[in-house]
């Protein structure tokens, strides 16, 4: 169940953003694109993906409550009493209507509607709405949309694009709208976050497994941003002077967003920190912070960043990795290549900042 719930949490992301990047490129005018077609069984694939894989998080309900009163019960407990009960209802209905819709090929306006009202009951479904229900279902909705649309997009036009005729005239709108969901993303994470962890329990939440994977997402979408101006800004220059097809290095950048919407996964499994001294005392520490910090924990907990000489080589060769990742485009290097110094990128930052933790 630890491995599987992220799994489907990582493949409802990718599933929406298919779908959402199929339905947005409609309204597109053809001279704006390059020549994208998806397969009608994908597509009908995706909704049918989503009414499975969304399923995922129910489960770990149910298995959670089912020890004590049954399976069954707790099923219908859970299906018309739970918020993510009734999400995942609602999802499967305007489901079933969206594949209906894609099936008959009606219209995008209705497909862009079904679409939005899954998203919604994402939104209503999270953790977060149900702290604060208008600004956590709000701030919720709006970061799902705002990723599943720039990832959609992006998946769209590397893996699904026949050529990159027409890739300028894409960049100029596309490269502004990339630029205003990444805005949205940032200033809606950080809303959610706060809902669970503040500025200054930030570092103290390191301690927690749900910290170590919040850290590991921040860390995560710095690449994404190199990956972004390399696609939106170099790529323009370069198309000037040669005949450079941009697909490969999109194809990259969707391949690290992957990456994120694993963390991202594996952080929806966790149990939110509200108060990190009293969740290390219920349900301790992570065990491989623990190992690294080779010293007792103490409460409350209080973590501050020390410089320390194995930190400052870890994050300076984590700025390497991100130098090699430019390196590797101007050298005209397979763009897996630079996928490989994103993980090492990753890697290297994230063990150079734990190294660098101390108990206060």
């Amino acid at each position: 169940m630890n491995v599987f719930v992220p799994l489907t949490e990582l493949i409802t992301y990718l599933l929406f953003s298919i779908l959402i990047g199929h339905v947005s490129l409609q309204f597109v005018s053809p001279e704006k694109k390059p020549s994208i077609h998806t397969s009608k069984r994908l597509l009908l694939s995706c909704v049918l993906g989503i009414i499975l894989f969304t399923f995922g998080p129910l489960l770990q309900v149910v298995a959670y409550f089912g020890g004590s009163v049954g399976v069954a019960q707790t099923l219908f407990s859970v299906l018309f009493t739970f918020e993510i009960g009734k999400a995942w209802i609602a999802i499967v209905w305007c489901s079933i209507l969206l594949w209906l819709a894609i099936y008959l090929e009606s219209s995008k306006y209705i497909q862009a509607v079904l679409l939005f009202l899954m998203v919604l009951s994402i939104g209503y479904a999270s953790h977060v709405a149900s702290l604060s229900f208008w600004t956590g279902f709000t701030s919720h909705t709006v970061h799902f949309l705002a990723v599943t649309l720039w990832a959609g997009i992006l998946i769209q036009v590397s893996w699904f694009s026949k050529d990159s005729t027409n890739w300028d005239r894409f960049l100029r709108w596309f490269t502004p709208f990339a630029v205003t969901c990444m805005i949205v993303i940032l200033i809606s994470g950080i809303m959610v976050m706060l809902f669970v962890v503040d500025f200054k329990s930030y570092i103290n939440a390191w301690i927690l497994p749900y910290g170590q994977m919040l850290l590991l997402k921040h860390i995560s979408i710095i690449p994404l941003l190199v990956f972004a101006f390399i696609n939106s800004v170099l790529v323009r220059k370069l198309r000037k002077k040669t005949g450079f097809d941009p697909r490969p290095w999109i194809k990259a950048e969707s391949i690290c967003l992957v990456i994120t919407f694993f963390f991202t996964g594996v952080l929806g499994t966790l149990s939110p920190p509200h108060d990190i001294t009293l969740t290390v005392k219920s349900e301790g520490a992570a065990k491989w912070v623990s190992n690294l910090l080779s010293s007792p924990i103490k409460l409350p907990v209080n973590l501050d960043i020390t410089p320390s000489l194995q930190g400052a080589i870890a994050i300076s060769f984590g700025v390497l990795f991100l130098i090699m990742i430019f390196l590797s485009f101007y050298k005209r290097k397979e763009p897996f290549l630079a996928v490989f110094f994103t993980i090492c990128f990753i890697t290297s930052t994230y063990l150079g900042l734990m190294t660098s933790i101390e108990i206060r």
